[in-house]
């Protein structure tokens, strides 16, 4: 099967999102840039980015080119931040989260299935922090329905990959019902009860995963498999802490910062990392599953930058957390560098 060249303009646009959304996270703590759009870090990296991942690869297996609208949106999205635009931002993002929870529907009316009922709720979240920032203008009231989003998007496509696994029936219902307080606690922005429902939630669901996933079978593999066990823990562990850092820092002054990034970076890229080897390859058009040892060396990375940012908002150390942002960025430029580079060798090699 080859490349489908017609897919590349996307992929870049995500990747524009990225590099902007990195920058101007980077501008957020210190450092100049000759542009630079801070205030809308957020936004540019869970809409222009996240949603335009995500959406592309929802999209791309009921193969209408039409449905490309809905990543083109989302990542065109980034333009109006750039341009400081931010309400024409999210109305452009608002369409695109209704197009994403109108193609799960869409999925869900064709396959009456636990994964896509979960993945509508998460697009429907995304739709719900869009709307909400749009209408307030406040990062900290859309941010919870943001969570909801990739945390739900991501808990159903690992619950997709168990379909050949021992779980039940119970234990599917038991993941539901978490995800369901997950999003109970968003409508309290995670204050008082809302950040006690949000903590317990996002623990349970990091147990859960480690126990039913197939982490531990992955971890006794070798190559490619074993690292997506590592990514896979790694990811859970960042997940439990996150939960646990609700609570304990909620009065800290960098303590919102320190939750954010945790959850973040350090389970939502390391999920990205995970799947990445599949993803890129899938969205491409070809079968080639690439695997380098630097993988490892990103993920390494990534999982100490934002260890080492919580380390210095609870310190109040801005310098420190100044060196944390350049090594986030490092790590994920250097994965999705060396990812690139590693599809494209293993597709020549097998073309040959």
């Amino acid at each position: 099967m080859g490349v489908r060249i017609e897919r590349i303009p996307i992929i870049l646009l995500a990747m524009f999102s990225l590099i902007v959304g990195l920058i101007a996270g980077l501008h957020r703590m210190g450092w100049n840039f000759a542009f630079a759009i801070s205030a809308d870090h957020g936004g540019i990296m869970i809409g222009g980015f996240l949603g335009t991942l995500i959406s592309f690869e929802k999209v791309i297996p009921l193969k209408k080119k039409l449905l490309f609208t809905i990543p083109v949106l989302s990542g065109a999205s980034v333009v109006f931040f750039f341009i400081g635009l931010p309400a024409a931002s999210m109305t452009v993002l608002t369409l695109a989260s209704t197009g994403l929870f109108s193609v799960f529907l869409f999925y869900l009316s064709r396959q009456h299935n636990r994964s896509y009922v979960i993945m509508s709720l998460g697009a429907f979240s995304w739709l719900v922090g869009n709307i909400a920032f749009l209408l307030t203008g406040f990062y900290r009231v859309a941010l919870p329905w943001w969570m909801a989003f990739t945390l739900l998007i991501i808990a159903a496509e690992r619950l997709e990959l168990m379909q050949f696994l021992p779980v039940t029936i119970h234990q599917k219902r038991i993941l539901t019902g978490i995800l369901g307080v997950f999003i109970l606690s968003c409508l309290f922005t995670f204050h008082g009860a809302g950040g006690i429902l949000a903590a317990a939630a996002l623990i349970s669901v990091a147990i859960w995963l480690l126990r039913y996933d197939v982490v531990a079978i992955h971890l006794r593999k070798r190559g490619l498999i074993q690292y997506i066990g590592v990514a896979l823990l790694s990811g859970y562990f960042a997940l439990m802490l996150t939960g646990i850092f609700i609570p304990l820092v909620a009065t800290q002054p960098m303590g919102y910062d320190a939750v954010v990034h945790a959850y973040f970076i350090g389970f939502v890229f390391s999920m990205i990392f995970a799947h990445g080897p599949m993803i890129l390859p899938g969205i491409l058009g070809i079968s080639e599953k690439p695997f380098h040892p630097l993988y490892y060396l990103w993920l390494f990375m990534l999982h100490s930058s934002w260890m080492i940012r919580v380390l210095s908002d609870l310190s109040l150390d801005l310098t420190l957390r100044k060196y944390s942002g350049v090594l986030t960025a490092i790590s994920i430029l250097g994965y999705f560098l060396t990812l690139s580079i590693t599809t494209i060798r293993r597709y020549r090699a097998h073309a040959l």
